[in-house]
């Protein structure tokens, strides 16, 4: 393994669970909320952690698809995953090899996430029409889906990348290391890493709704949706936003807090000042994780009529 792939290993290629200190929303703090966990055997020999949302009289013919981005599981999301039960849907979501209540070591691979989905669809075989929801890497594993699934012909990519060495591009700026990291996840998993959105992109009939923020600092917009708009696929819908930066699903309120608050955590966790777990627990415990959390009607509003189109 070369120094650029050590570097990549080391810094995403890693094992993903929570910050007990930090809040998260959980399925009881919603009324009503259905929830049912389920667990599968990948094909790597790791147990996967599925599960279910939803509220009573949810639309039957549709089933929404939830792919997480990287980090600790779906929970993190479980604001979004709601507010998609609450307009009417079927929610099903996974914690990723690696991440969350799921098995393994480390996140094996960018594409783990993409096999891990694929497997899940093989077991389920669902009837309804899958919609692949996703941001981050969960937007690129929904592309993925869409690409790979002919039964799939409408996703949602929030902050979403194109390929592992256009998100690369983002932060080295040179091809030729990010395509090192490309052939290096082809190598992993060839099936999912040979996979050409570039091409899907250009020429599909499938209908996607991609949101993305100019100031992105973890998915460069330039590689990524700036990349989708030059190909003029009258299919793809990109809705550039401005001053949201990796979450333009949040409000701009939310996000500020967000960014703030998690921002003087890490701080003092670095100045030492919240060395016990007893510690920073008492950091968040006058942050309402609602204020971090709050959803923007205007993006929502979009993708919910997108869905039901």
């Amino acid at each position: 393994m070369g120094l650029i792939t050590k570097i990549y290993s080391k810094n995403f290629l890693q094992r993903y669970d929570k910050d007990e200190a930090i809040p998260y929303y959980c399925p009881g703090d919603f009324p009503g909320l259905i929830c049912e966990q389920k667990s599968f055997e990948n094909s790597a020999g790791v147990t996967v952690q599925y599960f279910t949302y939803c509220y009573p009289g949810f639309d039957a013919e549709k089933l929404i698809l939830f792919c997480p981005g990287m980090g600790p599981g779906h929970t993190a999301y479980l604001t979004e995953i709601e507010l998609l039960c609450r307009s009417g849907f079927r929610v099903l979501t996974l914690d990723y090899t690696g991440c969350g209540a799921s098995g393994g070591e480390k996140m094996d691979s960018v594409n783990a996430p993409t096999r891990d989905v694929v497997e899940l669809l093989e077991l389920l075989r669902p009837g309804e029409e899958i919609i692949p929801v996703g941001h981050s890497l969960g937007g690129y594993t929904a592309l993925n889906i869409a690409n790979l699934n002919p039964s799939v012909t409408r996703a949602v990519i929030i902050s979403g990348f194109v390929s592992i060495a256009d998100e690369m591009m983002g932060f080295v700026k040179l091809r030729l290391p990010a395509n090192v990291v490309k052939r290096f996840e082809k190598k992993l998993y060839p099936r999912y890493g040979a996979l050409d959105n570039r091409k899907y992109l250009a020429s599909t009939g499938d209908k996607l709704l991609w949101f993305h923020s100019t100031d992105d600092p973890m998915v460069n917009y330039k590689y990524n949706a700036g990349q989708v708009l030059k190909l003029n696929n009258p299919n793809v819908r990109v809705v550039t936003v401005e001053g949201k930066k990796h979450n333009p699903q949040y409000t701009a309120e939310a996000l500020g807090t967000m960014n703030a608050w998690i921002g003087e955590y890490y701080r003092r966790i670095g100045e030492k000042q919240l060395e016990t777990p007893e510690a920073r627990k008492e950091y968040f415990s006058d942050k309402p994780i609602g204020r971090m959390t709050e959803q923007d009607p205007a993006v929502w509003g979009e993708i919910i009529r997108f869905i039901k189109a």
